[in-house]
C-alpha cells in the first residue's frame, strides 16, 4: 500500500520548516475580542436574486389578497337598536305633536297619541326640566295647549272624546307638576281638570295607564307605532 510522505520530514523543506519554527508565536492585540464581536454583530447584506424577489412579491400579494377578501366578507357592524325614547323623539312632528300614522289618515287620534307620548316621556323624577327630552316635552305640551279650547275641552272632532280628554288632561296635569313648569301649563291643566271623566271612568282609565298592557288592543292599534312605543315605555 502506497503512503504519502510527511512533508515535515522531507529534506527539501528543511529550511522552510526551520524558519517557521524560529518565528515567535503571534499574540492578539488587546482589543481583539471587542473588534471581533463588533464585526460579528454587523448585519450581513444579502443580495437578493430574481427568484428571491419573485417569491417575496408573491407572498406579499397573497397576504394582501387574503386581507382584502376578509374585508369584503367581514360582517358589517350591527347598529344598536334605538331606544323607545329615541323612537318617540324622532317621530315628533315639527308642530310638536305626534301622529298615529305618517300619512295623517287618522288625524283624529293625534291629540290622544301626543298625550300618550308625553306621558311616556315625562318621568316623575325629571328635575329640573332639562333632560335630553325636555325640548320634545315642551313642544308637545305647546301642541296640546294649542288644541285645547278656551273652555278647557278638547273638541268633539277627536276620536274617543272621553279617552282623548282623559289622556290630554292627564298629560297636562303631569306637566304642571314638573319642576320649573311653565305657568301656562298649570293654567291649561286647571282648565282641563273639570272635564276629566267621572271617578268611575277615571279609576278604569288610571288602571289602563298603570298597566299599559291592559290598554284596549283596538285603541293601541289605531294609535299606530307611536302609541305602541309609548305604551312599551310606560310598561317599564
Amino acid at each position: 500500500m502506497k503512503t504519502n510522505p510527511d512533508p515535515l520530514q522531507d529534506p527539501r523543506f528543511a529550511d522552510v520548516v526551520a524558519r517557521l519554527r524560529a518565528q515567535a508565536a503571534p499574540e492578539p492585540s488587546s482589543d481583539f475580542t471587542e473588534r471581533t464581536l463588533a464585526r460579528a454583530r454587523q448585519p450581513v447584506a444579502r443580495h437578493l436574486g430574481w427568484a428571491d424577489v419573485f417569491w417575496r412579491a408573491a407572498a406579499v400579494l397573497v397576504v394582501l389578497g387574503g386581507a382584502s377578501l376578509w374585508w369584503v366578507r367581514a360582517p358589517a357592524t350591527v347598529a344598536q337598536a334605538p331606544s323607545p325614547v329615541e323612537i318617540l323623539m324622532a317621530a315628533q312632528r315639527a308642530d310638536g305633536g305626534w301622529s298615529a300614522d305618517d300619512q295623517q289618515l287618522r288625524a283624529r287620534y293625534d291629540v290622544s297619541v301626543t298625550a300618550l307620548a308625553l306621558l311616556a316621556l315625562m318621568p316623575a323624577d325629571l328635575a329640573p326640566l332639562g333632560g335630553p327630552q325636555a325640548k320634545a316635552i315642551r313642544s308637545g305640551i305647546s301642541y296640546l295647549i294649542g288644541q285645547q279650547g278656551n273652555d278647557g275641552k278638547f273638541g268633539a272632532d277627536f276620536s274617543g272624546a272621553d279617552f282623548t280628554r282623559y289622556l290630554a288632561g292627564m298629560a297636562l296635569q303631569a306637566a304642571a307638576r314638573l319642576p320649573d313648569a311653565d305657568p301656562a301649563w298649570q293654567a291649561a291643566a286647571e282648565r282641563a281638570r273639570p272635564h276629566l271623566p267621572n271617578s268611575v271612568q277615571m279609576a278604569k282609565l288610571n288602571a289602563h295607564l298603570a298597566q299599559p298592557d291592559s290598554f284596549p288592543a283596538r285603541w293601541a292599534d289605531a294609535g299606530g307605532p307611536v302609541a305602541q312605543t309609548a305604551l312599551a315605555l310606560l310598561a317599564r
